[in-house]
């Protein structure tokens, strides 16, 4: 279901080929193993039988993060740790959850999606990317950037891992948005990791906000000058109030759970809606040696997105729920992970299978199978894991 701003001819895809051989064959691999998750959960089965384990696991490593940018869930300006719960925001994910994990399927070779907070501000990430490339996984690393150079070493001769370093704006724009200094440390340790003898594949993730719509141009010139393999553009998650209290009374009356994950999503969303169509079709208008996507299909979407928080324009239906396992710090597991209200065991003490069959997620299952919840309107995840997504 993602859309391509611009994808380039097939002979500089051929070239990525060349470029990244491992990582590539990694990718077709996956689209063949969602495709046939895709079609067994369109089956009957998908309710009536045991789901076969997750194709990928999103690991929240830990909550802290050393920026404390305005749009966080967690840390901006209405994030749930913004304004307290400081023990809750300094936990991180015991090694033996991932160890239990890489243990139970490491042998089907599933991909991680390692996020946070800052997943380098994790105390034993050496050890992760270490356990990784001994199981021949990989991993997607969704950092800030600004913390890599001293990760270097963890991450010569390791193929196994994709970086994706976030950068709003150029460096004026970026470091208001982010924290001052933080563009030059990015950009630096984009050029670091292109520089490794092992060339890891690194993606650049922008997310559109008020400020930088009319710089969305400028900062993929710059993020192609500096070594980038792949920019996405993000859209920014935000929830109405009337979903927020549609999303409350749904958890307090089905499963007697009072929410507060919600609270980081209720900003307003005023971009330049016409300045952002401008950027694309500029964009659009010249020939790049990278991919630039948006989740949108296009640009013009984005009167729909911004517009009617509460419907997604192209799919009703979470896959996700059959595809991938969601992990909080504490080790328990979510149904998801952007809004974990909802635990369904803790795999500190309980076997992957156990949860990803158990009562719990058989019952959220059904309940998803139904109807969507009041905000996963705007998940990513329905355009990620959809039957009908188009490109890698």
């Amino acid at each position: 279901m993602s859309c391509s701003l611009y994808l380039p001819p097939k002979t500089d895809i051929l070239k990525l080929f060349v470029r990244y051989p491992r990582y590539m064959a990694f990718l077709i691999k996956r689209k063949f193993d969602f495709r046939n998750r895709y079609f067994w959960v369109c089956s009957d089965k998908r309710l009536q039988k045991d789901v076969p384990p997750p194709l990928v696991y999103k690991l929240y490593l830990t909550y802290k993060c050393n920026l404390h940018c305005g749009m966080c869930m967690f840390w901006g300006e209405k994030g749930i740790y913004g304004t307290g719960n400081p023990k809750a925001a300094s936990e991180e994910l015991d090694f033996a959850v991932i160890d239990r994990i890489l243990k139970e399927t490491g042998h089907r070779h599933p991909s991680f999606i390692l996020s946070g907070g800052e997943p380098l501000l994790y105390s034993r990430f050496h050890d992760l990317v270490a356990i990784l490339k001994k199981y021949q996984c990989f991993a997607y690393v969704c950092t800030n950037g600004t913390m890599l150079e001293k990760y270097i070493p963890a991450v010569i001769d390791n193929p196994f891992l994709i970086f994706y370093l976030s950068v709003d704006g150029p460096s004026e724009i970026n470091d208001a948005l982010r924290g001052e200094g933080s563009y030059t440390l990015v950009v630096d340790n984009l050029r670091r990791l292109k520089a490794l003898r092992q060339n890891n594949y690194v993606g650049i993730q922008f997310t559109l906000q008020k400020e930088n719509v009319p710089y969305l141009y400028d900062t993929c010139k710059e993020m192609v000058a500096a070594g980038a393999d792949w920019i996405l553009i993000n859209l920014k998650w935000y929830l109405s109030p009337q979903q927020a209290y549609q999303y409350e009374t749904v958890l307090q009356k089905e499963y007697n759970v009072t929410p507060q994950s919600h609270s980081g999503f209720l900003l307003p969303y005023d971009i330049d809606k016409e300045e952002f169509i401008r950027q694309c079709q500029k964009i659009r208008s010249e020939k790049w040696p990278i991919q630039i996507s948006s989740y949108l299909k296009k640009p013009e979407d984005i009167y729909a997105y911004t517009d009617y928080p509460d419907i997604n324009p192209y799919n009703q239906f979470c896959f996700k729920q059959w595809i991938r396992m969601d992990v909080l710090p504490d080790g328990q597991v979510t149904p998801c992970i952007q809004y974990p209200d909802l635990k369904f065991g803790s795999l500190m003490d309980t076997p992957v299978k156990e949860i990803w069959n158990g009562q719990f997620y058989k019952q959220f299952r059904k309940k998803i199978n139904r109807e969507l919840l009041p905000v996963c309107s705007r998940c990513y995840c329905l355009y990620l894991y959809d039957a009908h997504r188009q490109v890698l």
